[in-house]
């Protein structure tokens, strides 16, 4: 009774680094991709046996309006229906989430998921248009995993940009195929903002057409009792600018404030040509 009883126990994490898990059940160890994963699989049974709440969980302008504001949360889980595309999509959330969240780490990738799904729920309500189910979720993190990595190999040896382009385009005419023209914008825009969620948070470092938004900058904490560093000469004359540190100091901020992946292959290089030379090297 005992060993049953361990083995389906919950455990907190032993791992508290930003790539561990949350949790675990049994073996299993639960990151965000899972734990969405795992949501998802509960919620195909809720639509199973009780369709009404898996629709309430569903996200629409009247629903939203008459107190259902849960909603702008929990419409990734408000399924349409069950169908082999609903596990497609789900497979697809799992391999490509697990790749975007070992760059951002578990809480990274949460606060990707959650600003996405706010994101796509706030101008579903602005533009009227009903959101509900993972595909457009999986479908964000599935672009977003090929921004950042445009020339990995997909299927057949294609790229991943032109594998993205094509996913794009297709549903963009399956708006322009239907006049649905809320729902086009509703796509458009979504992607756009999700788009800078993800540079802010230190992805698409390369992607030149995504604004960087800026992050404020935090002044560093002095340990109590520590002494100041005190920093011996020979110091430059007043108002002289060593241009290597300032161009240093420049990648330093950018690490800073969007992560080392925010930089380009050419600034990495930079980083490491100039840390040489101001060594002394």
């Amino acid at each position: 009774m005992c060993a049953v009883s361990n083995r389906f126990s919950f455990s907190k994490s032993n791992d508290s680094g930003p790539h561990g898990h949350w949790f675990r059940i049994g073996t299993l160890e639960v990151t965000t991709t899972v734990l969405f994963v795992l949501l998802s699989v509960v919620s195909i049974l809720v639509q199973a046996f009780a369709p009404s709440v898996s629709s309430a969980l569903a996200l629409s302008r009247s629903g939203f309006l008459s107190a259902r504001v849960w909603a702008l949360i929990t419409w990734p889980f408000g399924l349409p229906g069950i169908s082999i595309w609903t596990i497609i999509t789900l497979a697809v959330m799992w391999m490509f989430g697990r790749e975007l969240e070992h760059t951002l780490g578990r809480f990274g990738f949460a606060r990707f998921l959650l600003g996405c799904t706010l994101i796509l729920g706030l101008l579903g309500v602005a533009l009227d248009v009903s959101v509900y189910g993972p595909a457009l979720l999986q479908f964000v993190v599935l672009l977003t995993f090929i921004a950042h990595n445009p020339q990995q190999r997909f299927f057949f040896n294609i790229p991943g940009w032109v594998i993205g382009a094509v996913f794009v385009a297709l549903q963009v005419l399956s708006f322009i195929s239907t006049r649905y023209w809320a729902g086009l914008l509703h796509f458009l825009l979504g992607l756009a903002l999700c788009a800078v969620l993800a540079k802010a948070l230190g992805l698409l470092g390369d992607l030149k057409a995504v604004p960087s938004v800026p992050k404020p900058q935090r002044k560093p904490r002095r340990t109590k009792g520590a002494s100041p560093t005190v920093v011996t000469g020979p110091w430059p004359a007043s108002g002289a600018v060593n241009p290597d540190q300032a161009a240093l100091d420049a990648l330093l901020d950018k690490i800073s404030a969007s992560g080392i992946d925010s930089l380009s292959a050419r600034e990495k290089k930079q980083l490491m040509q100039l840390r040489d030379r101001l060594r002394g090297n």
